[in-house]
């Protein structure tokens, strides 16, 4: 071995004779320490095969532990390197994955109609590697809803590395010419129930129909309908017709939220009254920046009118925490509540769900009514 040090270590009892003969022969001995019989030391690598007749020649057991020369160096310098490098990597592709979008997915239309919305969003600014702040989802949804008069709605939304728009094509209307004697669809609905007092029903229990579609038609048919000398006859439409209905509402809940805490500081102070009368006001000179007040009321004797407010401002903060089962199903059980409101006040409800989807830094949440209502009518 040329040049370098090694780190070596030798064992048996006559360690000492063992060092003196080193030291006789100009061998520098660095970093010397013994344990019990055995030593450890740093020397010259190119004395190592000097040493190693020494060790032999007073029955001592050599071993080197590590060798530092330059090809030592060298391969430890690599290994370093690859380490470094691979964690660079590692830590780069985090960094991009948590900050960019690497592609964009159109979903829910046919391919030669994706390739439309994709253009649409390219002309966006979204093309290629894009950065996730520069991406407004809701802007977005508008832009492509809005970019075809066929569309009903776009949903948007990030996973991980991947922009997701999800739209929805328009079911076409079929065109009714107006005709007060008619009975249309409100909604869209499933038929469940059809009762007719007049004319002739044109959907039964079981059909897919459509908002403004004719359920009850202003005639009834004299003859086999099938014959073609047949006769209609003109009336008024009367009847009930019933339906299933969806209602539908998305929520997006963010992993992380601001929520209002109270810090533990506190301050309170008292009022005395007179029949509601202030005789010695309470005092606020709490300083603080953001609290919530509290109230105890507390009368002072039976026989004069005299009570004691004493109001208590607790200081609060504002902190930013992740959000858990308790606080999603709060929103959850908020949203069905303002769906419900909504409900057509002749609905039964059948059933009611929910579809939960974790996404890149919020949940997608779509709430689901499923009821029966009346769809169209009019008074016999």
């Amino acid at each position: 071995m040329k040049g370098g040090k090694i780190s070596a270590r030798a064992k048996g009892v006559n360690y000492a004779a063992f060092i003196c003969a080193v030291n006789n022969a100009g061998i520098a001995l660095d970093c010397l320490k013994r344990d019990g019989c055995e030593i450890y030391f740093v020397c010259d690598g190119a004395r190592e095969r000097e040493v190693a007749r020494i060790a032999a020649r007073y029955g001592m057991l050599l071993k080197v532990c590590k060798r530092r020369n330059a090809t030592t160096r060298a391969r430890a310098f690599v290994r370093h390197v690859g380490v470094w490098t691979a964690l660079a990597a590692v830590t780069l592709s985090f960094i991009v994955a948590r900050f960019f979008v690497f592609s964009v997915a159109v979903e829910g239309v046919s391919p030669a109609r994706a390739a439309e919305i994709y253009s649409v969003i390219s002309a966006a600014g979204i093309d290629g590697v894009t950065a996730k702040s520069a991406i407004d989802l809701e802007q977005l949804e508008k832009l492509v809803a809005e970019s075809a008069d066929d569309l009903a709605f776009a949903e948007a939304y990030i996973d991980g590395i991947k922009l997701v728009v999800n739209v929805r094509e328009q079911i076409p209307q079929p065109a009714q010419e107006e005709n007060v004697g008619e009975i249309v669809a409100s909604t869209d609905a499933i038929v469940t129930r059809v009762e007719v007092s007049g004319g002739t029903a044109l959907v039964k229990a079981g059909d897919t129909v459509r908002k403004g579609q004719i359920l009850i038609e202003d005639y009834i048919v004299v003859g086999d309908p099938l014959d073609p000398g047949h006769k209609e006859i003109e009336t008024v439409a009367e009847g009930d017709v019933y339906g299933r209905v969806w209602y539908v509402q998305r929520l997006n809940v963010p992993l992380v939220v601001e929520k209002t805490v109270r810090t533990g500081r506190e301050y309170s102070s008292s009022e005395l009254l007179f029949n509601d009368k202030v005789l010695l006001p309470a005092k606020s000179a709490h300083g603080f920046d953001s609290w919530e007040l509290g109230c105890v009321q507390k009368p002072l004797g039976s026989v004069l009118p005299l009570s004691l407010n004493t109001y208590t401002w607790y200081e609060t903060e504002t902190v930013r925490v992740e959000v858990d089962e308790a606080y999603l199903e709060s929103e959850i059980y908020a949203a069905f509540s303002s769906l419900f409101a909504t409900l057509d006040p002749s609905a039964t409800v059948l059933t009611s769900y929910k579809s939960q989807k974790k996404v890149d830094n919020y949940y997608i949440i779509i709430l689901y009514y499923e009821v029966e209502q009346l769809i169209g009518c009019r008074e016999a």
